[in-house]
């Protein structure tokens, strides 16, 4: 599987009808022939709309086998991350329409303004006021963060 490296914070807005504009720089770091044209929106695990690449996350879900008695965790997991993905198309425009059930699931009423991030491997939707409260706190936490982060990768 390619690497696929998303990073940064984008204005966006969904608009009356659902549909969110995909800026052209977020579109130019996806290679629509390994990571896919089209996205998977899952909720995330903080109540956000997740915009995964269709082939990067097909790949990234086939890493993990299946098996015939998975534990209770396991089904939990494949069915947050499975049953409740929706497929959704890139239109000719860069946009992708959100599945209103999605939107109901996460809160996200159209019209308003949002930031569309960029976490690594996926894509995050969060509310304007809400992204620039978290920012803040990313920020205030900072050295925190950083010492955790070192912490997990040296226990792997």
């Amino acid at each position: 599987m390619e690497p696929l490296l998303l990073y940064g914070q984008h204005p966006v807005k969904v608009d009356s009808k659902n549909r969110l504009g995909m800026p052209a720089d977020v579109r130019q770091r996806i290679k629509a022939e390994s990571h896919g044209k089209d996205f998977f929106l899952i909720v995330g695990h903080n109540r956000r709309p997740w915009l995964y690449p269709d082939k990067f996350y097909e790949a990234l879900v086939n890493q993990t086998q299946s098996d015939l008695t998975p534990g209770t965790e396991m089904s939990d997991f494949d069915r947050m991350s499975l049953a409740l993905a929706e497929w959704v198309e890139l239109d000719a425009q860069g946009r992708v329409q959100i599945p209103v059930r999605s939107l109901n699931w996460t809160g996200i009423q159209p019209t308003q303004e949002f930031f569309l991030i960029g976490v690594r491997d996926h894509l995050e939707l969060w509310d304007k006021t809400e992204w620039e409260n978290e920012r803040k706190a990313l920020l205030e936490r900072g050295p925190d963060i950083v010492a955790r982060a070192r912490q997990a990768r040296q226990a792997q």
